[in-house]
């Protein structure tokens, strides 16, 4: 019963806030993106031994981003992404080949503390489509992230996703970085 109690405490501690604080406006940005399509392998099954790959071994991106506060803790952020890739390798067995996928990905971004701190982790999950080679994939991206504040004026993220592929056939799951900066207009 009390870690009941203590855990009800938390949660409202944390979400207290949540409507009470100002919220950021509309930001713009550019971010770089690596894409990670041997990492799920070993997280599902580590008995096949592939691990998480070297950053060289990464698919390169990059995202032009969109993010609004919806409250002084919850943000709406918006991602058009293009990840170069092999995407042949995936569909037809043929490889050697770098295409360009452009996915839209909307997400929210939980933060348990207030758009004015300076250094705010924050939790995100949203839902994903793609083009991939001339296929269309869906995705679900849920992960977390860290948000530097620069004066309310411009932020730096810095996020980790794992992206569960909801069209196997056209795309896998994979884990996807990104580090960005985004200006307050």
């Amino acid at each position: 019963m009390k870690l009941k109690l203590t855990l009800i405490a938390a949660f409202f501690l944390l979400t207290s806030g949540v409507f009470a604080q100002a919220k950021k406006g509309q930001l713009f940005g550019l971010h770089f993106n690596l894409s990670d399509f041997n990492g799920p392998a070993g997280i599902k099954d580590p008995a096949t031994g592939k691990g998480y790959s070297q950053l060289k071994d990464m698919s390169k991106g990059f995202s032009l981003a969109y993010w609004r506060g919806l409250t002084s803790k919850i943000d709406l952020s918006v991602k058009a992404n293009a990840v170069f890739y092999d995407y042949s390798a995936i569909n037809q067995g043929v490889t050697g080949k770098t295409e360009i996928g452009i996915e839209l990905e909307p997400a929210i971004n939980i933060r348990p503390f207030p758009d004015a701190a300076k250094l705010a982790p924050f939790l995100t999950a949203g839902a994903g489509i793609g083009l991939y080679n001339n296929k269309l994939g869906g995705f679900i991206p849920a992960g977390g992230g860290i948000q530097l504040n620069f004066d309310n004026t411009a932020y730096l993220f810095v996020q980790a996703q794992y992206k569960f592929t909801l069209t196997k056939k056209v795309l896998g799951d994979n884990l996807f970085y990104s580090i960005g900066f985004a200006q307050n207009f």
